[in-house]
């Protein structure tokens, strides 16, 4: 598993890059495919075998990402394999997003209900955490029967419980 603080690194490093360049949309679609490429299965089963050298393994990524990406951000992947640390590339792009979501003012908030929920639902809740936050919300959407009911929301440091299993644990500690 990548260390948090290298792929943080790695993820401050090229966002202030893409910053610096006005690239910002580039650089995540670039480090979008990057990181796909790393993560498929028989590619990273290559990658990550130590009877290839060096060189077959950059060789191999230089064939594949080349012309999928800009020049900058194949430096990156090169070097991710030259250091061994192709691994971290799922992290990099994860942490590169938040930073651009953050500097774009947008808040990721995964929502939980008991069902699922269909797109007007959904905008209604996505209107209520913007009113909640003062930010714009974009919303990954899980579904956990055990909730009962209700929603739950988790944002940045916030966590609002309205689920009816949060109101009968509320309801069963008022009566003990």
């Amino acid at each position: 598993m990548p260390s948090g603080s290298a792929g943080r690194r790695y993820a401050q490093a090229v966002f202030e890059l893409a910053r610096s360049t006005n690239k910002l949309d580039e650089w995540a679609a670039d480090l979008a495919v990057i990181k796909q490429v790393f993560e498929d299965q028989t590619i990273a089963a290559r990658l990550e075998n130590p009877k290839i050298t060096k060189d077959k393994k950059l060789t191999l990524v230089s064939s594949i990402l080349k012309d999928q990406i800009s020049p900058s951000a194949f430096i990156l992947a090169t070097l991710l394999v030259e250091r061994e640390r192709q691994t971290f590339a799922g992290k990099i792009a994860a942490l590169y997003q938040a930073l651009l979501d953050d500097l774009r003012g947008i808040i990721v908030a995964e929502v939980t209900t008991a069902v699922p929920i269909d797109s007007e639902q959904e905008e209604r809740i996505r209107q209520q955490l913007i009113k909640i936050s003062g930010k714009q919300i974009t919303m990954k959407n899980k579904v956990d029967p055990t909730i009962i009911g209700g929603v739950v929301a988790r944002f940045g440091d916030m966590l609002i419980d309205g689920s009816i299993k949060n109101r009968l644990q509320a309801l069963r500690k008022a009566l003990a």
